[in-house]
């Protein structure tokens, strides 16, 4: 789910987000171990990822949507492109 104030275009593209690096600390201190980020942000993600906490670059809606569902599956959150 994403739980961010960016947006996504009616063709399903995600666009960047502000506070990035606050929203992936928040993120790890609530318990989550994926995050989802805007691949427009990934200047912003590299070298201020939370330990444990795996950050996924997504650019797409139906991207993000495949991710969630293989991971859930049991797929690896290592397999998945990341911003590092």
């Amino acid at each position: 789910m994403l739980q961010a104030r960016g947006e996504i275009s009616a063709e399903g593209n995600v666009g960047p987000i502000g506070g990035i690096a606050q929203k992936m600390v928040a993120a790890k201190n609530a318990g989550a171990t994926i995050f989802l980020a805007p691949a427009d942000n990934c200047n912003e993600v590299m070298g201020r990822v939370p330990e444990g906490l795996n950050v996924l670059k997504i650019s797409t809606l139906s991207q993000a949507r495949t991710a969630l569902t293989k991971i859930a599956d049991g797929e690896s959150p290592a397999n998945f492109a990341t911003c590092e």
